[in-house]
């Protein structure tokens, strides 16, 4: 029989004590820490190896002392009280800040020569990251974030091994993934992500336009684009030429309007766009399904103007005013609402085709007018390719997109004579007719497939402002990994095509814009829809042909 060594449980007051010795250390180093890094930043002369070696070790100690804070604070016999001292004194966002970002930051200005070092620390935090991230799952998602950071700083530096820089840029992109399916409504990892999509130019362009209408919107994002927009717009710049010459026309045309460019500068481009739009969609093929989906809400994003301060749009997607009613609540009262609908459009007069070359984009509402006409032109001529799977994804995002802002009035009035509706009638009754329409989708539920929930565009506009409105509460309770999700099985044709099917049944319900026969089992658009075309002649800027006469989509006097 062996003799196991006498233990005691821990006490409160001795994890006190602990806690609290620790912290006077941790702040102790972190002063010095602060100090030195301030002091270095300012300092233009090169630092000596012993130097490097004593600021290292002085870092990597802050980050042990950390590291033991957060253990002792979350130790099992810890008080809640206890628990709560990282929080109460912000302490994930100090050891990012003082332990490793500002250190990074100053490593990086002595580059070249402190290339060495920097690699050596970002590995070292890299590892302490991974470690909280298993012993103090609290903090997850600030762990991960940080983790996404540092990989992306990994990533920075690498300027000889391509193949490494790839490497890092793929780890980030991951980390920052699950950081968004962790926090999806956090507009700032929107952000990371469209750093990471560099040198794509629509995938930057969706990214940073997702961070601004975010339901909590990351406003330092406007400068992020900025930079891609100003080189792009810049005719002596050269561009990138892995990006197809239709879908730079695409992005310099949001350029304007974020910019507040010239109309007539974004016309003849908008135009360009769409004229090679459906040879576009031709040549690319599944390509299209994600590109489609940048494509929307890109355009649905310039419709909120990326949410400016001076956009009345966006703000009526506010989360808090939005959670004062309940969902059947807020359809309750969209049905009434459209019961009786006001034939009018907000800010079409400010469209028209500019007699001054030198006429800019001068207000929220200017430039929500004209993206509201790219948009649904836009999506006119995609709902043209009947029976085209590719791009089913875009069709999705624009029937969710129309669902969520008819429960919002208001904001409807802001883009409803713009909508193609005859068309939407067509291509919901082309689905029908398709063997995948068959099952029947009249139903209030959420369609949900049997093998997996969420179809891969329902992360991509997972967190913006208006999709809060879509989705059921617990509908990404379980999701598939990364990996798993971007590989699309043949067989997602089926859930796609429900889910259509149950957004025009929605938005038919509303009796407004388009109907439902039972009987027939078809779509039609309404007399009222005939009304409102009438309010966009003479606002027709970008040529559309007014087809919204289709004889099977049409019924008059209802």
């Amino acid at each position: 029989m062996f003799l196991q060594p006498e233990t005691h449980a821990i006490t409160e007051e001795q994890l006190i004590n602990e806690v609290r010795a620790i912290y006077a250390g941790l702040v102790m180093v972190e002063k010095k820490c602060i100090e030195i890094d301030k002091q270095q930043s300012n300092n233009a002369d090169g630092l000596k190896e012993l130097q490097w070696q004593a600021l290292i070790a002085l870092h990597r100690t802050l980050l042990h002392e950390h590291h033991d804070f957060f253990l002792a604070s979350n130790h099992p016999a810890a008080s809640v009280v206890l628990r709560k001292l990282a929080d109460k004194y912000s302490m994930p966002a100090r050891m990012w800040r003082y332990g490793i970002h500002s250190f990074l930051e100053l490593l990086r200005k002595k580059l070249p020569a402190s290339l060495e070092h920097m690699l050596s620390y970002i590995y070292m935090a890299y590892s302490m990251m991974t470690l909280l991230l298993e012993s103090v799952p609290a903090f997850e998602r600030t762990w991960i974030e940080c983790l996404g950071d540092l990989a992306r700083y990994r990533m920075a530096i690498e300027e000889i091994d391509m193949s490494e820089r790839d490497k890092w840029s793929g780890v980030a992109r991951q980390w920052y993934s699950k950081a968004a399916d962790k926090s999806p409504e956090v507009g700032r990892i929107q952000h990371h992500l469209a750093v990471l999509a560099r040198p794509n130019l629509l995938q930057q362009l969706f990214y940073y336009s997702k961070s601004l209408t975010s339901i909590q919107p990351f406003t330092n994002a406007r400068d992020s684009i900025a930079l891609v927009f100003g080189p792009l717009l810049d005719a002596s710049k050269p561009v990138n030429k892995s990006n197809p010459e239709i879908l730079i026309k695409f992005v310099k045309v949001h350029g304007l309007f974020f910019r507040r460019g010239e109309v007539s500068k974004a016309l003849p481009l908008a135009k360009s766009f769409l004229d090679q739009l459906d040879d576009h969609i031709e040549s690319v093929g599944a390509i299209f399904r994600e590109q489609g989906v940048y494509i929307s809400s890109s355009n649905y994003a310039a419709i909120f103007d990326y949410g400016q301060s001076d956009s009345k749009l966006f703000p009526m997607f506010d989360s808090k005013n939005l959670a004062q009613e309940s969902k059947q609540e807020i359809v309750d009262a969209a049905c009434a609402y459209w019961a009786n609908p006001p034939c009018q459009q907000t800010a079409i007069s400010l469209r028209e085709i500019p007699e001054n070359l030198d006429l800019r984009f001068h207000t929220s509402d200017h430039v929500a007018s004209y993206a509201s006409h790219l948009a649904f032109y836009t999506l006119e001529l995609v709902l043209e390719r009947i029976g085209d799977r590719d791009v089913l994804p875009y069709a999705h995002v624009s029937l969710a997109f129309l669902w969520c802002i008819s429960l919002v009035p208001k904001s409807m009035e802001y883009i409803q004579a713009d909508v193609p509706w005859a068309r939407i009638a067509s291509f919901l009754n082309s689905l029908i007719k398709s063997e995948k329409g068959k099952e029947k989708t009249d139903t209030d539920e959420f369609p949900v497939n049997e093998t997996s929930k969420q179809l891969p565009e329902d992360f991509l506009i997972r967190g913006l402002a208006w999709s809060q409105l879509y989705y059921p509460e617990d509908f990404f309770d379980e999701i598939a990994d990364e990996e798993e999700r971007s590989v699309e099985a043949p067989s997602v044709v089926i859930p796609r095509t429900k889910r259509c099917l149950w957004l025009g049944l929605n938005i038919a319900k509303l009796n407004c814009w388009i109907k439902y026969d039972d009987e027939k089992r078809r779509f039609f658009a309404t007399s009222f829809t005939e009304e409102l075309a009438g309010l966009t002649e003479g606002h027709q800027v970008l040529s559309r042909h007014n087809e919204q006469h289709d004889v099977d989509t049409k019924m008059t006097g209802v």
